[in-house]
């Protein structure tokens, strides 16, 4: 009966213990990848989401205000805040006239947030929701419909560009990415 001999050993364990460090490697590689990746993914939802939802807001708003009072805070349209007034809705969800209620985008240290001021009158809901956590740069810009387009004051907009960048820590560096996009506004 024939076994292993010392040398055999050596060589069989040291070949086991290279095989196991190439897989260490390659699963803590591919553990950053995904996190990188992630990354990627989610500032890619969270700008798509804020993009959409500004864009979907500007839409169906009467026009920019110039700023908004809400007890001692002021909000006023410029660019780094958006101040919408749409029109006030009742229960049966018809516009009432010449009641507005007043949509707020505002950069808060990092966040980017939209608050909700309702009338009394209309059946919107006040809120106060945060898109990200991870906003570096947020910028409005005001234009109106001329072709091409001149920049104004807000409060006689047409049409309203917004810059978001967002960054995020990944890894030993950090992910940026900017989205542009632009909405003309409904103007009743």
């Amino acid at each position: 009966m024939k076994g292993l001999t010392l040398l055999e050993l050596v060589i069989t364990m040291g070949l086991v213990s290279v095989v196991g460090l190439l897989l260490v490697v390659i699963i803590v590689n591919s553990t950053g990848v995904f996190y990188k990746e992630s990354s990627k993914l989610s500032q890619g939802l969270n700008i798509n989401d804020a993009l959409s939802s500004i864009r979907s807001d500007i839409k169906q708003s009467a026009g920019v205000a110039a700023s908004y009072v809400d007890g001692s805070t002021t909000y006023t349209s410029g660019t780094t805040q958006l101040v919408l007034k749409r029109s006030s809705v009742d229960s049966s969800n018809n516009l009432i006239s010449n009641t507005y209620d007043y949509f707020v985008y505002f950069l808060d240290q990092k966040k980017l947030r939209l608050k909700t001021f309702p009338d009394p009158s209309s059946t919107r809901k006040q809120q106060d929701k945060i898109f990200s956590t991870l906003v570096d740069f947020l910028l409005f810009q005001y234009f109106d419909l001329n072709n091409p387009p001149t920049e104004v004051t807000p409060e006689i907009a047409g049409k309203v560009r917004i810059t978001i960048t967002l960054k995020e820590k990944s890894g030993a560096g950090y992910e940026t990415k900017t989205a542009t996009s632009e909405a003309t506004l409904r103007n009743d």
